[in-house]
């Protein structure tokens, strides 16, 4: 369906709010497109992209009350979907009984010029975040996710208690969540709700494990 903006997008919220199927078709067939192709984006998959934009419009449906508050419709939808879809992948896909999947999901097969690219990018920010650890939390990180220490042999090797190592763990890990959130890039979403199992990424290119494991 082409997209197609609505000649009073206002009103027709304000109709989908009073309960008007006719404007709620309206916006189904002005967005479907968009809402479609950002679950297709991050999930590589057309069947499940349908499903969560259908998610997206029951959800904005059943929710209908609260969109004579809606002030950019197409931002909100956007924000919508992309929630559903990351939600979804957090919670069905990024699993360990996923691995295969995971394994094509990050193949180079399945994987874009762009977004190769885009992943040498995320590699870049990765490491720029890593570098602007204080000493002693990068010092805990590089061990545990590039050497594949434990906190007892981090402990050893630094001098420090094991509670010591696991809280420069958690604030290291904070602090590049932090950094790593000033870029809005929905691959690094993925890449961040993979958390411990984007290590099959690397696996898959044969690149050494470090970057946004356990992120």
């Amino acid at each position: 369906m082409p997209f197609v903006q609505p000649y009073n997008e206002q009103e027709l919220l304000l109709r989908i709010a009073a309960g008007d199927q006719e404007a709620y078709r309206q916006i189904f067939e002005s967005y479907w497109d968009k809402v479609y192709g950002i679950g297709l984006r991050l999930t590589k998959s057309p069947e499940l992209a349908k499903d969560l934009a259908q998610e997206t419009f029951i959800k904005i449906w059943n929710n209908r009350d609260k969109l004579p508050a809606v002030t950019n419709f197409s931002a909100f939808i956007f924000t919508v979907s992309r929630h559903l879809v990351i939600d979804h992948l957090r919670k069905h896909v990024f699993t360990a009984s996923n691995e295969d999947y995971l394994t094509a999901y990050f193949s180079d097969d399945a994987i874009s010029p762009q977004e190769k690219t885009e992943y040498k990018e995320l590699e870049k920010l990765m490491h720029r975040a890593i570098d602007n650890l204080p000493p002693q939390l990068q010092q805990v990180f590089r061990l545990s996710r590039i050497e594949g220490l434990t906190h007892a042999e981090i402990a050893l090797r630094m001098n420090i208690t094991r509670i010591t190592s696991k809280s420069y763990m958690v604030r290291a890990l904070y602090a590049i969540r932090k950094y790593l959130a000033q870029y809005n890039n929905d691959q690094l979403l993925v890449m961040l709700v993979a958390g411990e199992l984007v290590k099959i990424y690397f696996r898959a290119h044969a690149l050494p494990l470090l970057s946004y494991a356990s992120l």
